[in-house]
């Protein structure tokens, strides 16, 4: 089965087998549901910071390739441009997959009943969509792998000039200004990751059949107290972002009716 990337709109959209209509990317989903005060925030943060937009996307894009061929055994010689990125990550890896093996890296990882889900650009891409309400989405998740315990573990890989967070800091933390500002926007990076993710969860189940346990943000930055953060988040937590990204759904289909 072969995606096949357009534009409704400004935003991103794929053909999907089995579905009538395009439908948007996860990314589109976030980008248009974003309030008005947070638009114009990002705007002026990439005014202030002209191409660090740019080249974290580069960085993204090199990290993920990489982790992909490490996965696949090819052997991965950093720049020193990304050599800080790249520190720690393979023995996280390694330990994360150890008595485990993996299902999925950005496309189907020895799985050929899934190999329909390859568009012509060798990115595979799942979905979900509800023909009760026309609501959909289409994306392409990191990696999903099962561990030692036979749970089956999505993840998904980002880079950041600072850290993620899983809560905001507090005053017995010993931190100076600098760090807890980059904690507090670490936060809501945090947030918007579980979001993607509990998106990328309802749509491997829907298309791969199989039950994700867990869900984790692998964080890779080039701060050395930082660099490797690891977040993993339970059957519990998955619930809650599997509501909240529905609701995230159902505002973006009130903003863009489907057709």
């Amino acid at each position: 089965m072969s995606d096949t990337r357009v534009t409704i709109n400004g935003l991103r959209h794929y053909l999907c087998a089995g579905v009538p209509k395009p439908l948007p990317s996860v990314t589109s989903v976030l980008s248009a549901t974003q309030t008005e005060t947070t638009r114009k925030k990002l705007a002026h943060w990439n005014l202030m910071n002209p191409g660090v937009a740019d080249a974290a996307a580069t960085r993204g894009t090199w990290i993920h390739n990489s982790v992909e061929d490490y996965l696949r055994g090819l052997l991965v010689v950093p720049s020193e441009q990304y050599k800080p990125y790249w520190n720690g990550v393979p023995e996280l890896l390694d330990d994360l997959l150890e008595g485990g093996r993996v299902l999925w890296s950005e496309k189907p990882f020895n799985q050929p009943r899934w190999s329909k889900y390859v568009g012509d650009d060798g990115v595979g891409r799942i979905h979900y969509y509800s023909e009760e309400t026309g609501h959909g989405y289409a994306g392409c998740c990191d990696l999903i792998y099962m561990n030692s315990n036979a749970e089956v573990i999505l993840a998904d890989f980002k880079t950041s000039n600072g850290p993620y967070s899983a809560r905001f800091p507090n005053k017995s933390q010993n931190v100076d200004e600098k760090t807890k500002k980059a904690l507090i926007s670490g936060v809501f990076k945090t947030k918007k990751t579980r979001l993607q993710l509990a998106a990328y969860k309802l749509a491997a189940e829907a298309c791969l059949g199989i039950k994700i346990a867990k869900t984790q943000i692998i964080v890779t930055t080039a701060i050395p107290e930082f660099n490797t953060q690891i977040f993993t988040f339970g059957s519990e937590e998955v619930e809650k972002d599997c509501e909240g990204w529905l609701q995230v759904l159902k505002s973006y289909y009130e903003l863009h009716p489907p057709a």
